[in-house]
């Protein structure tokens, strides 16, 4: 199985488990900030890259109207969001394309507004990034919202337990190094918001174990006691292995570059 068919299996297992891409409890904080920047920057047309849960675009269509596309490599999550939302007259501004995020089929400066939530991870960064940039106009926007390491975990003990549990992963950045990274693909920081949710790391685990059989947990739990003095010191990870996860919700434009 290819890299594209793995993602597109894992995708297609989380959306029924609503776990890691967009879940419920990270909802409302994420459409209200997407909804401030609709209002602020006021966009014709937004690209989603990723279909995720399908609330945020749910919400979106229920409360704007504007021209809304959808680019999911699953065509599985594309025709279940279609039929479980059939009749609902917002959906009507939600256009799909099935294609994969890294060679995104979207046309040149398409997207006044890109969001990408929960999906970077899983694909490879610097190449969706690209085809980002090539699909959002000049002087527009991207919205991302995802993981992030503690500035204190240097040496990337949280990326270095998802690679164990999660063959699909691929990095949490730095909060700095993020921002350096899309400052390098033409993208300045508008406004960044970190945030901190609870989170069990226990949870995860054997949330990954069960679509991943060939995984080790003993060897996962094994590296977290090895490192417990420093997961607890970043991450204030206890006993039962509950931790505060970092989360960033940022928006970026898409700068013009400059011709020496």
């Amino acid at each position: 199985m290819n890299r594209i068919d793995e993602t597109v299996e894992f995708i297609e297992f989380d959306r029924k488990n609503n776990f890691i891409i967009e879940p419920e409890y990270r909802h409302n904080v994420i459409k209200d900030r997407i909804f401030d920047i609709i209002r602020t920057f006021k966009p014709e047309t937004i690209v989603k890259a990723g279909l995720g849960s399908g609330k945020i675009i749910i919400d979106i269509a229920a409360e704007f109207d504007l021209y809304i596309v959808v680019v999911e490599p699953s065509i599985t999550a594309i025709n279940d969001f279609i039929e479980e939302n059939s009749g609902k007259d917002s959906v009507k501004n939600i256009h799909f394309i099935n294609g994969d995020l890294h060679d995104f089929p979207v046309d040149y400066y398409a997207a006044d507004l890109l969001l990408c939530i929960d999906y970077l991870n899983i694909f490879d960064s610097g190449r969706c990034l690209d085809e980002f940039k090539r699909a959002i106009k000049f002087e527009k926007h991207l919205f991302f919202s995802g993981v992030i390491l503690k500035d204190e975990d240097i040496e990337g003990l949280y990326d270095d337990l998802m690679r164990m549990i999660f063959p699909l992963h691929n990095d949490f950045y730095l909060l700095n190094d993020f921002n350096t990274f899309l400052e390098l693909k033409s993208f300045t920081p508008i406004k960044n918001i970190l945030l901190k949710f609870n989170n069990n790391l226990e949870d995860i685990i054997n949330y990954f174990k069960k679509n991943y059989k060939d995984i080790s947990a003993e060897d996962a739990f094994s590296f977290l006691n090895e490192n417990s003095e420093e997961f607890s010191r970043i991450y204030g990870m206890d006993e039962n292995f509950k931790i505060s996860e970092y989360y960033l919700i940022g928006v970026f434009k898409r700068e013009k570059v400059k011709e020496i």
